[in-house]
């Protein structure tokens, strides 16, 4: 009787440290509820024009330097279409991430009711996932739907590295608007303050081809990952870029970490 006493007094123990410590435990059910509302969410006329945006920049863009090339008696060269890709690119993984997740998040904080899941019986962790898988689907389909769109056709080597480097810079812009979105008070306040680093994290790989300064710090860029895997693509034999896989890496996981410090400071984090 005492050793089976003096289990369950260890059970409670061990259960109220796990408790303490924070863990999370992810229920299906109320993650896919989160999902499914956060992805209809997309399609909103405030979020969609996005995405479609990026298409139709990269589809014009491509349409106009065609023409010029055929006025020339030429066909358009795959760089060029590499860089109507990167623009299009850039513009959806920014934009939809950034600008559509941070702009979610601070109207939720701005009618009170992240406030209200917290308190409910759904976890950070599920709404935090909850919040960024869709948007990062978003980016993904967008992005794969941009190859064809600006004319290239890459090998099955081209297409792994690109799906590869599109997830990753996916995840980190999502990650970066939830940033943005704990931050900021309301929506209009989002989508001001967030346009600025999307102005930087665009054209700083645009203009990385111009300058040799420009080009070092594209390199420290998930941006600018995602640039130079648009000019691969343009290539027989594609090359991943190591370092730049890397590069995301470390800024998906120093994003994260400023996410949870800043959800934790506003006090969303239930004990």
């Amino acid at each position: 009787m005492r050793t089976a006493t003096g289990l369950k007094r260890k059970q409670a123990e061990s259960a109220g440290v796990w408790q303490r410590t924070g863990a999370k435990t992810i229920h299906w059910n109320k993650l896919s509820a989160i999902l499914s509302m956060k992805w209809g969410t997309q399609f909103s006329k405030n979020f969609i024009s996005m995405p479609l945006f990026s298409v139709g920049i990269t589809v014009a863009m491509t349409l106009f330097y065609g023409s010029m090339a055929k006025s020339r008696g030429g066909e358009l060269e795959d760089s060029i279409r590499a860089m109507a890709l990167s623009l299009g690119a850039l513009m959806n993984t920014t934009m939809t991430g950034i600008l559509c997740t941070g702009m979610a998040l601070a109207e939720e904080k701005e009618k009170h009711t992240l406030r209200a899941l917290m308190t409910s019986s759904v976890n950070g962790l599920e709404f935090f996932l909850g919040s960024t898988l869709p948007v990062a689907a978003m980016i993904m389909i967008v992005n794969i739907l941009l190859v064809p769109a600006s004319g290239l056709r890459p090998s099955a080597a081209g297409w792994v590295m690109w799906l590869t480097v599109s997830a990753l810079c996916s995840i980190a812009s999502t990650v970066v608007g939830m940033i943005f979105g704990i931050c900021c008070k309301s929506q209009v306040s989002a989508s001001t303050v967030i346009s600025i680093p999307i102005l930087i994290l665009v054209m700083i790989p645009v203009f990385a081809e111009f300058s040799g300064f420009m080009e070092k710090i594209s390199r420290l860029l998930f941006t600018g990952v995602l640039s130079r895997a648009s000019a691969a693509l343009a290539e027989s034999a594609p090359q991943v870029d190591i370092f730049g896989l890397g590069v995301i890496g470390a800024e998906i996981l120093l994003a994260a970490l400023v996410f949870v410090l800043l959800y934790r400071e506003n006090g969303y984090e239930r004990d």
